[in-house]
């Protein structure tokens, strides 16, 4: 639903004020458009809960059978089916109440049984009318056991006492199903009676709590960060810098702040209250899509979810990645009413929509002693001009639907508007400003990083945390490179740092403003799903299994754009309908049975914003830990006055939207009327290579030839680390394995490691590439990868000869493998001599290498012959 476009007259400015923004978007056509694609999603979702509410019985009654089956994948296959059930299924019919049970018993015959516990206890808080007497007897036998079998002795003897008058009350017309269960009782009943000889196992967690240097300092503008941190408005930047008021040490805690909200990238997954991921889950019993890891959870959310539940039923709030917008807007209304209360007490009328949102924002702009987060947000206008034009048209659309559903399907409007005299149409506008702001904040203030998974319990040893920036100080002395990786020596982020810099080799080509666009795909599963999705349903492509959705041919982004931006109304709400069938039927299975899902983290953490992380000194380092808390540590001593900038380590992994996450082929790839015509590629590429591609491998090269390649200059050696390593994953991404292009790209590479001193890194490289030659007898017919092969191991063996005296502890075992390595490349290049009897050049360059292997050959023998005494002798 996110890329259906809205009707604008006129492109949305991101200078004007959110209230001019979406007065321009609201208009007959729109409004009727998205109440209609509302009523789509209603009726479609309905239907389908309709059609799996049919097959969810007899999904289960497989699922038992298969249970007695012993085949690991049949069993894996079986929980997978157990789990979309529970999930899915309406959760007031019997057959998500038995699947809960069955999943249980799976649980507890692989002995996982702290897990069965979890769904036995889940299973009593259910309504008592949807279980059966031999279920609930069943789930108090399991439970029983289950307790034992995890050493809770006391609670499994209470338990057992239970059992036993539950089957002495209950008459029993047919034993025969519970038969096994009775028996398992009867094994486990006088070794749980006997219990009392043995030790329990108990274990008090310890949490720690974290407090910044001297302590918190809770004001508006540096909530949860050190009381020796000052914030002080800039004279000439809007922005404001964080000082220092007195000396901090390195390694001392800055700030400690808890996640503002959260949500992930894959659902049902992880708990979506407390973040827990676990083996098994329960969704609402309304929405059957918000995902809690226990009733309590689900309990404790209630009162917040009942606004925003329905959003999930009908996949309006998923598609549009809108959950932390959402819970922020709802703490937004919170704090507006008491004022618009006050003003309305005190005889005042608003009854105009621009002076509604005037005063909103003059209540959010007062100061205020203590520390208010929505406050804060709706004061500050986000600076659009950082998202791309693309995303900001995206996030005015997600405003304008998502007021238009809040209005017409919860109780928000009733709830916290009712005292303002406003129309329909304006106060949607009203809702979509104060929407429209905060997604930009949302945007611009959150963090995103691969899900640590935690345990509950788990603590942090700070120790570990001070160690870590201990690390911080001083590079390694150049003699620290020959066995260093380069991108751990300087700290590189292969995956963000490669397509970062990408993107600035990108831009720097000609090329039209809108297709710059091209080249920023969402990042989230979710996403990639949706958008899958419009281009599969505007193909009109069968749909019946998973393997259907996954294996469709999409169209290129531009032209699904292009076919959307001509579709009526009808054919709009025709698309939706299929794009609401597929997304129910399939969103559970495609995160369950997709291998490799990659599931994402997204975390707001307001207070960072404060800290400028583009500043020249990055004193200042953020770390998540497993709790999900973030915590603010000095990198470096700080002195008295001195502003602490957050290190760039934390802001690379802003959101997807601005900065991208994943480096894949389509993130490299260019449109092919970017290149101007006039460029010449290099006459070594294949032609099949592509001319835009040419076009990018002509441009890093020009910006590595246009450096000086000097080891004295750290900056200019991280950034060409980077260039490096972006041009080698472009080439992997766009060249087979084998591809002579890709081989001269791993030299020139192998070449800058040696030059720079990362011998070992270098010789890994050369190692890989001689592999992969003798593996598949790959003669190349261009001379010039002979040429640079030997190149970089001519570098590799002299820089080596030169510090094997003044490094004695660094050992031969690489120098004499690259030296192997050597005599391989060089039998190879015989026999291409021999088949080209008539190149001169081949056979030059032969005997010229054989001379250097020679020489090669006897220092190294030497070094390693020569006793430790005359290598003394000679240091000295």
């Amino acid at each position: 639903m996110h890329r259906i476009p809205l009707h604008m007259v006129s492109e949305p400015c991101p200078e004007a004020s959110e209230y001019i923004t979406m007065s321009g978007v609201m208009c007959p056509r729109n409004l009727i458009e998205c109440e209609l694609f509302l009523k789509v999603l209603r009726k479609t979702t309905d239907a389908v809960f309709c059609d799996f509410s049919e097959v969810a019985q007899s999904c289960l009654n497989i699922a038992k059978k298969c249970m007695h089956m012993k085949s690991p994948s049949v069993l894996k296959m079986t929980l997978q089916s157990l789990n979309e059930i529970i999930c899915r299924a309406p959760s007031a019919s019997a057959t998500c109440v038995d699947a809960i049970l069955a999943r249980s018993v799976l649980y507890m015959k692989s002995n996982q049984h702290a897990i069965a516990c979890n769904d036995l206890l889940y299973y009593e808080s259910l309504d008592p009318a949807l279980k059966t007497t031999e279920g609930t007897i069943v789930s108090q036998i399991l439970h029983c056991v289950c307790l034992f079998m995890i050493r809770e002795y006391k609670s499994s003897k209470e338990k057992l006492s239970a059992v036993k008058r539950l089957i002495e009350e209950v008459s029993l017309v047919d034993q025969t199903e519970i038969s096994r269960f009775l028996t398992l009782i009867k094994q486990y009943e006088e070794r749980i009676n006997q219990a009392r000889t043995n030790v329990e196992f108990c274990k008090e967690v310890q949490y720690e709590n974290l407090a910044p240097f001297k302590g918190f300092k809770l004001t508006r503008k540096i909530p949860f960060a050190s009381q020796a941190c000052d914030y002080f408005e800039k004279p000439i930047e809007n922005s404001g810098g964080v000082f220092a008021s007195c000396e901090m040490p390195k390694g001392e805690i800055v700030l400690v702040e808890n996640p503002v909200h959260f949500q992930f990238s894959a659902p049902f997954l992880n708990c979506d209250l407390c973040g827990v991921h676990q083996e098994q889950l329960y969704t609402c019993d309304d929405c059957r899509y918000r995902t809690y890891c226990s009733r309590l959870c689900m309990e404790s959310d209630a009162e917040i979810h009942q606004y925003e539940c329905y959003g999930y039923r009908i996949g309006l709030i998923p598609m549009l990645e809108a959950s932390m917008l959402f819970r922020l807007f709802y703490e937004a209304l919170e704090y507006i009413l008491p004022a618009i209360v006050d003003y309305a007490m005190d005889g005042g009328v608003i009854s105009d929509p621009h002076e509604a949102w005037t005063f909103i924002l003059e209540h959010a702009q007062e100061e205020e002693k203590n520390y208010n987060l929505v406050g804060e947000l709706l004061a500050t206008a986000p600076d659009y001009n950082l998202l791309t034009r693309e995303k900001y048209k995206e996030i005015v659309a997600t405003a304008f639907r998502l007021s238009v559903f809040i209005y017409n399907d919860t109780h928000i409007a009733d709830k916290y508007f009712y005292l303002l005299a406003l129309v329909k149409t304006d106060l949607i506008n009203v809702m979509a400003a104060i929407l429209l702001r905060l997604c930009g904040h949302v945007l611009l203030n959150s963090h995103r990083n691969e899900l640590y998974y935690t345990k509950p319990g788990d603590t942090v040893d700070m120790n570990e945390i001070n160690a870590e920036f201990e690390k911080c100080g001083a590079l390694p002395m150049p003699t620290e490179r020959i066995s260093a990786n380069v991108f751990s020596y300087y700290g590189v982020n292969a995956i963000s740092d490669f397509v970062d810099c990408y993107n600035n080799v990108h831009d720097s080509l000609t090329e039209a403003e809108h297709e710059y666009l091209e080249k920023l795909p969402q990042g989230s599963p979710m996403f990639r799903f949706a958008d899958r999705l419009h281009s599969i349903c505007i193909q009109k492509y069968e749909i019946e299994t998973v393997e259907d959705l996954v294996g469709a041919e999409t169209l290129p982004k531009h032209q699904i754009d292009d076919i959307l931006q001509i579709f009526n109304t009808s054919k709009r709400c025709q698309l939706l309908t299929n794009i609401t069938k597929y997304f129910h039927q399939f969103v559970n299975q495609y995160f369950n049975k997709i291998e490799n899902t990659v599931q994402l983290k997204s975390t707001l953490f307001v207070t960072l914003k404060a800290f400028k992380q583009n500043g020249e000194t990055n004193n200042m380092k953020a770390v998540c830990l497993p709790s999900g808390k973030v915590i603010g540590v000095t990198a470096k001593k700080v002195h008295k006055g001195e502003e602490l900038v957050l290190c760039p380590d934390f802001a690379r992994h802003r959101d997807h939207n601005l900065i991208l996450d994943l480096a894949r082929r389509e993130d490299f790839d260019f449109t092919p009327n970017l290149v101007s015509g006039n460029l010449n590629p290099e006459k070594r590429i294949s032609p099949e290579f592509g001319r835009h591609n040419k076009a990018f491998i002509l441009a890093i090269n020009e910006n590595i030839s246009a450096w000086k390649e000097s080891r004295l200059d750290v900056n200019l050696q991280l950034n060409l680390s980077i260039l490096y390593g972006t041009y080698n994953s472009f080439l992997a991404l766009h060249c087979g394995e084998k591809d002579e292009t890709r081989f001269l790209g791993v030299l020139k590479f192998s070449m800058f490691l040696a030059m720079n001193g990362f011998l070992q890194h270098s010789s890994d490289n050369i190692l890989h590439f001689v592999e992969l030659t003798e593996m598949d007898d790959i003669y190349f017919k261009n001379i010039e990868i002979y040429r640079q092969t030997f190149g970089v191991i001519r570098c590799i063996m002299e820089q080596f000869i030169d510090i094997m005296v003044d490094c004695p502890e660094v050992g031969p075992d690489y120098p004499n493998m690259v030296f192997v390595s050597s005599s391989f490349v060089l039998k190879r290049l015989q026999f291409h001599t021999e088949a080209l009897i008539d190149n001169e050049e081949a056979s030059s360059l032969y005997m010229e290498y054989c001379t250097y292997h020679h020489k090669w050959k006897k220092v190294l023998h030497s070094y390693l012959m020569m006793s430790p005494d005359l290598k003394n002798f000679l240091i000295k």
